[in-house]
């Protein structure tokens, strides 16, 4: 098997990164995020092309979109192949984002079928991209039921962090909630869980030595650089301490408010320029630690053929 290069993950990326910003804005229209959030338009927007983008970047990688278009059929016929799939549920998923948010910049009436089987559509999007790797048996480094799981918990946080970023700069509504705060906590305290468990069952030795191999080209080997400076301190550790002491500083001051107040104050957290400044600093970084997390992935992957490297 060949070793898989930089389109795959930025393919990969993308994937995730479309869905979870779907899946942001959806959250949002809910009132999952605070009564009145202001992410409840720009995910719908971004999402379909993001994750178009993402489609084309493989079919590139694949050498059957320049070369050879016609056998990009083939791909849609191997219905025992996860990559068959994928390509049905990414494909349906586009359509289904880029008539959602046409239906939202237009204002029209929109039926919650619609949104939920998007919604469907964007978490079955997100696990895709891990479990297109976690099937390849040949990659014991990716061959693992972790896989989907880090990748899913990974699209919801980047989705997230790119929807709040978008969102400051072209929505009139300047409002931050202090329950985005404490669900970009949440994921990426997750993801910080899930990653663990990912090196724990390596060196279970469950995965085999190759994977370990893998395992320490990242923690101590040639990529430990971009993997404890770029992906955990930039891209988890830095905007964890950040969400938590918003927590706590709201925590604090929460039982001296009246029930309007804090309504308010949950409304204008984080207002500050300061504060303003850190939190798309933030948003900024967990989005670059998603980019890194994939390119490491890829990249770390060492492939065997009858247990053995090649």
């Amino acid at each position: 098997m060949g070793h898989w290069g930089w389109l795959i993950a930025i393919y990969l990326f993308l994937g995730g990164l479309g869905a979870g910003s779907y899946l942001s804005s959806f959250a949002a229209e809910k009132g999952f995020l605070g009564k009145s959030t202001n992410l409840h338009r720009v995910g719908y927007y971004v999402s379909g092309p993001i994750v178009a983008i993402g489609a084309l970047l493989l079919v590139g990688d694949l050498g059957q979109g320049l070369k050879k278009p016609w056998l990009i059929i083939n791909m849609f016929l191997n219905f025992s192949s996860v990559m068959t799939w994928g390509i049905y549920i990414v494909s349906a998923f586009i359509l289904v984002a880029f008539i959602k948010a046409y239906l939202v910049w237009k204002k029209k009436t929109i039926s919650n079928a619609l949104s939920y089987v998007g919604a469907i559509l964007a978490f079955s999007t997100a696990a895709y991209t891990g479990l297109l790797l976690a099937v390849l048996q040949g990659v014991p480094f990716w061959n693992s039921y972790v896989m989907p799981i880090l990748f899913v918990v990974s699209a919801l946080s980047t989705g997230l962090s790119l929807t709040a970023l978008l969102a400051h700069f072209f929505e009139k509504h300047q409002a931050h909630q202090i329950r985005v705060s404490q669900v970009h906590l949440w994921l990426l305290s997750a993801e910080l869980v899930v990653l663990a468990a990912f090196f724990g069952l390596i060196y279970s030795g469950s995965q085999g030595t190759v994977a370990k191999i893998s395992a320490n080209l990242l923690l101590t080997g040639s990529l430990s650089l971009p993997f404890w400076l770029l992906l955990i301190i930039v891209g988890l550790v830095g905007p964890l301490v950040f969400y938590v002491q918003q927590s706590r500083s709201h925590a604090n001051n929460a039982p001296l408010l009246s029930s309007d107040m804090r309504e308010h104050a949950q409304q204008v957290a984080g207002g500050s320029t300061k504060e303003q400044s850190i939190l798309l600093l933030s948003d900024g970084a967990v989005i670059v630690g998603g980019l890194t997390l994939r390119c490491l992935i890829v990249f770390a992957a060492l492939p065997v053929w009858n247990g053995l490297l090649i």
